[in-house]
Order: C-alpha cells, then structure tokens, then sequence
C-alpha cells in the first residue's frame, strides 16, 4: 500500500464527512426533553468541532479564520465532550478549564500565524494538543471502570489521539509539509481518525443506552417509596443470595417486619405521614444492611430483611436492636410528630432450609405470632 492509493485530499473529504455524520447522529440522539445533560455536551462539542474542522479546511477564509480560530473552536469542541464525559462519571469540567484550553489553543496557533509564521509548527502543535485532549477524554471515562459499556468509545479516543500524535510527529521530522502530505503516514493517519471517530460516536451512545437500560432496571425492581426493593427485586435477588449462602455453608436469615397500626396512623395523620414513616423505617433499617444483604418491602408496611450469614441468634439480637430503635425514633413532618412501633418475626435457614419462599412463610407467621402476643415485639419461628 502506498501514499498515491491513500489520497490525502479524498481522506480528508472522509474524514470531514464521517465527522458531520456522527455529530448529526449525537444531535439526533440529544435532540428530545428528556436527553441526559452528558448526552447534549457531546453534541455541542461535536458540533464545535465540526465548524472548526470547516473553518480550517475551506480556502479563501481570512488567516484570522483558517489559521487561529478555527482550531480554537476544534479545542473549545473537544473540551465540551470531556465536560460531557466528565459529567456522565458524576463530575464536571469547569467553564474556567474550559476556556484555558481553548485560550492555549488560539494563543499558539496566533503566535505561529502573526509572529512566526510555520506550517510546520501549526500541525504539529494540532497534533500534539488535540491527541492531547482526546486521551484526557479516554482517561476519563477509563478510570471510571465498567470496561463492557464504555470500552468502545476508550477505544475510539485512544486510537483518535494516536492517530493526531502520529501526525504531529510526522510533520516534527518532516521538514517539508508539501512531502508529509503524499507519506504513508500521513494517509493511514488521516484514515484512522473518521474510524475512531465512529468508534466514539457509537461508544457513547452505548454508554448512554447502557444507563437507560439500568435505571429501567432499577425501577422494575425497586420500590418507589422506599427505594427498598420490591417483591420481583427480591425474588431476582434473593435466590442469588439463598444460593451463595448455601454454597458457603452459612446460616440465612430472614426478618420480618410490619409496622403497628399503620392503618390508624394513615386514618389519624394522613396518608402523607404513612408515607413519611415507611420511608423512616427502611432508613433504620439500612442502618442494619450490610454490602450482601437485602431489604424489601414486601407489601403495604411488611418489610423483609435477607442477612446472608447470619444465624438465628445473631438474628434476634439484630431484630431488637432495630425494634428498640423504631420504638425510639420520632417521625416529623409538617410539624407533626409520630411515633410508631413495629413487630417482628425472625427464622433461619438452620431449622428452615434456604428456600426463601419457605423462610418468608415462616417469618410471616412468626411476625404474626408477635402481634398477637401484644405487638412491638420480636418472635422467633
């Protein structure tokens, strides 16, 4: 393969196609209400970077355009993505950031255009400073893991950058920018860029289907109310960790929980303030959780607490512990004050095997026992 079948000028008019047709491809996927804020950067600066590319590629533009701002705007572009990365990982890139890396850009290419005039210098700073900023952007989803969701779009930018700095060392050791423009080089250079540009465009929207995909997920399993899970969350759930204890020869235990006269507290304070307590009891229960166990609500104000490795004694300490607590704590809102009670019945898998179903059964009717025996009290089954 030589530079004469790597056409400089039709690579170009690739890449600069390839670069319009991503960026129309993240305007379409931003372009509704709900678009994540991550998702309408990315745009945004493929947007930018597409002028820039146009603003130093047409000729008969001033050399104000051609020479300086229309890098500065491929700077401000890229910049803008890595905000919108930056944000995607819960972080941010300040407007100050921002406009230091676009001021580097239009200072240098305004020295090496108005004060000493090179070509050669223009390029190679590019190359440098743009692959610079895109392994900034790979770095920054990179160190945020979860390799099977933005892998891809690490990938694009990596080999983006490569690419840019492959080019700018070419033009470093090349003195003539006439003979760097029919090498090798320069051709396989300028062909990797559209493809890492798609591999970008595509990861990114990976990523974004990706989170789509897991708060659909956590709102068919979650409760709405309690952020506990719901009784499909703990039937997925669960089994896993009935499983996993099985294997490692531990005891689990289930709690069971409901809370005393909720109906009266619905009846006498409103459904705001029932609300208000279930949601004061998960947050005492968490209090509870440890990393492998689960808590969900199991209907109306029944509750289930999962303790993998937990035997029945341990379990009951834990239950009154928590049912002191409860007795303790004081809900408040819209200056009412509420105290509530819950009764509790706990089983083990030691005398009832690991089958959730059977243990949740049991639980229940050990809570059961506990209301009957006078409520705000824990019985074991």
């Amino acid at each position: 393969m030589d530079a004469g079948v790597l056409n400089l000028d039709t690579l170009l008019l690739v890449q600069i196609c390839v670069t319009l047709l991503t960026t129309a491809l993240l305007v379409a996927s931003a372009c509704y209400a709900d678009s994540p804020p991550e998702q309408r950067w990315w745009a945004a600066g493929n947007v930018a970077v597409s002028i820039g590319m146009v603003m130093c590629n047409v000729d008969g533009l001033p050399l104000l355009v051609n020479n300086i701002l229309g890098y500065g705007v491929i700077a401000f572009g890229i910049a803008l993505v890595l905000r919108g990365l930056r944000v995607y990982c819960n972080n941010t890139l300040s407007w100050t950031t921002i406009g230091i890396i676009t001021g580097i850009a239009l200072v240098v290419m305004a020295y090496y255009t108005l004060v000493a005039p090179s070509l050669r210098a223009r390029l190679c700073f590019s190359g440098f400073y743009y692959a610079i900023l895109n392994w900034m952007c790979a770095f920054a989803i990179a160190r945020r893991g979860s390799w099977r969701v933005s892998g891809i779009a690490v990938a694009g930018f990596v080999l983006l950058g490569v690419a840019l700095f492959l080019r700018g060392t070419h033009m470093l050791t090349h003195s003539d920018p006439a003979d760097a423009a029919s090498s090798l080089v320069m051709a396989l250079s300028t062909l990797a860029v559209p493809l890492a540009q798609i591999c970008i465009a595509f990861g990114v929207i990976l990523m974004v289907m990706w989170r789509y995909a897991e708060r659909l997920r956590r709102l068919s399993t979650l409760d709405a109310l309690t952020g506990a899970l719901n009784r499909a969350g703990l039937e997925m759930q669960g089994k896993r960790t009935g499983l996993r204890a099985q294997r490692g020869g531990r005891s689990l235990a289930v709690i069971m929980i409901d809370v005393d006269f909720f109906k009266v507290i619905n009846d006498t304070y409103g459904h705001p303030v029932g609300d208000e307590v279930l949601r004061h009891l998960a947050r005492l229960v968490r209090l509870e959780l440890r990393p492998h166990d689960l808590l969900a609500r199991f209907g109306g104000e029944e509750f289930v607490l999962v303790l993998d490795g937990v035997d029945r004694p341990s379990a009951l300490k834990v239950a009154e512990r928590l049912r002191a607590r409860i007795e303790y704590e004081m809900v408040e809102l819209d200056k009412l004050s509420v105290r509530y009670t819950a009764s509790m019945g706990v089983v083990c898998s030691d005398q009832h095997d690991y089958d959730l179903i059977r243990l949740i059964s049991a639980g229940d009717a050990a809570m059961y026992e506990a209301k009957r025996a006078g409520r705000n009290r824990v019985a074991a089954g």
